[in-house]
């Protein structure tokens, strides 16, 4: 039975069209099939039930297929986060200031808006990186 966690920590570099990328290190959480099925069927029967009760109230189809639309898109999104970003340390490739991110779904590369000059940093991992670390 494989785990439905693997947590490591990688060193990626953020980057900047035009400017010298720089270094910065990256806590990642591999999520398992299970953990993603789960978590899937979990947000999709909570949107659906929330949903439900509402058909009382006019327009009365816009309630359940709402409700349907919002699971589908909610249980898609958990479905498709094989990796979770638990956080990211770097600095800005343009001004330098240092840039923290908190918990997040981890898109390879991954973009990250600089709060300091609002240029969009691109934090890429090491060829192969996630491959290694995927749990399914």
């Amino acid at each position: 039975m494989s785990p439905t966690h693997s947590q490591f920590v990688v060193s990626a570099e953020a980057s900047l069209f035009g400017f010298t990328s720089t270094p910065s290190t990256m806590k990642v959480l591999a999520r398992s099939r299970r953990w993603r099925v789960t978590s899937a069927l979990v947000s999709f029967s909570v949107a659906v039930s929330i949903a439900a009760p509402l058909v009382v109230f006019p327009p009365h189809a816009v309630w359940p297929v709402g409700g349907l639309a919002v699971g589908f898109f909610l249980a898609h999104r958990r479905y498709i986060e094989r990796f979770t970003l638990l956080s990211a340390t770097g600095q800005c490739p343009k001004c330098e200031q240092a840039f923290s991110i908190q918990k997040m779904r981890l898109r390879s590369p991954h973009p990250l808006p600089c709060d300091s000059c609002h240029h969009e940093i691109t934090l890429r991992l090491p060829h192969g990186t996630l491959q290694e670390h995927a749990l399914d």
